[in-house]
């Protein structure tokens, strides 16, 4: 299995006319078809290709870091096969392995043209608890926006230089090291679109931090991608 998914995003580096990192003149699957029909899927698929390339670069050296690295995208092939030809779920499998790789070292983002809304498709029923499958979707509101330090005293602008997070009300938080605008302009009771879009892997046991969530704040229509913590499993 190792070869077969080094040589599937092998290919992207070979220039050639086909729309994906495979040859469509010899696609069989459901969802090899939908790739290759549709240009933005098509340009995903791309977009991975040089997404595992840059993670494996940094691997080469590092047993523990190849098997996370092949675990994403044997996780990236299955959920792929199961989407079949559904487009909202196969942006979110593409998404997924995307941030997958950023974990790993990836500079690779996701488009702006995938949001919560598209994977979710119409279901993102509201939920008082997180998603839990990949792919899927609820709706929540925003809690609050706190700095991602703080001596709970009264927040200043420059808390914010510490990073940002956000509370949900249905139990779930994002949390960034970076200045986040997205979070920033989000108000306690925005409603929100949240989608599970990557687990990681090869986790130690009790130990699932990492969690990737595409969040889109229906109010402000501003979408980002961040972890449930701010180290992945297996950190400090």
């Amino acid at each position: 299995m190792k070869l077969t998914v080094l040589a599937f995003f092998a290919i992207a580096f070979v220039p050639s006319a086909h729309a994906a990192s495979f040859d469509c003149a010899k696609a069989r699957a459901p969802e090899e078809f939908a790739v290759c029909a549709d240009p933005q899927l098509s340009a995903l698929d791309g977009l991975l290709g040089t997404a595992f390339a840059q993670a494996k670069k940094i691997s080469k050296d590092d047993q523990e870091y190849f098997r996370k690295l092949m675990a994403v995208a044997n996780v990236f092939l299955a959920s792929r096969h199961a989407c079949g030809a559904r487009r909202p779920c196969l942006a979110a499998s593409y998404a997924g392995a995307l941030e997958g790789y950023v974990g790993l070292g990836s500079t690779v983002n996701i488009p702006g043209w995938i949001d919560a809304p598209m994977i979710a498709d119409g279901k993102a029923p509201a939920s008082r608890s997180l998603p839990t499958i990949v792919g899927t979707c609820t709706s929540a509101r925003v809690d609050s926006v706190t700095p991602r330090l703080g001596d709970g005293g009264p927040i200043k602008p420059s808390d914010f230089d510490s990073g940002t997070a956000i509370n949900f009300d249905n139990g779930g938080t994002q949390v960034s090291y970076d200045r986040e605008p997205a979070l920033l302009n989000s108000r306690r009771g925005d409603p929100v679109v949240m989608c599970l879009i990557s687990v990681p892997q090869l986790c130690p046991p009790g130990d699932d931090r990492g969690r990737a969530y595409l969040v889109t704040n229906m109010r402000t229509r501003q979408t980002w991608t961040l972890g449930d913590s701010e180290h992945m499993c297996g950190g400090a």
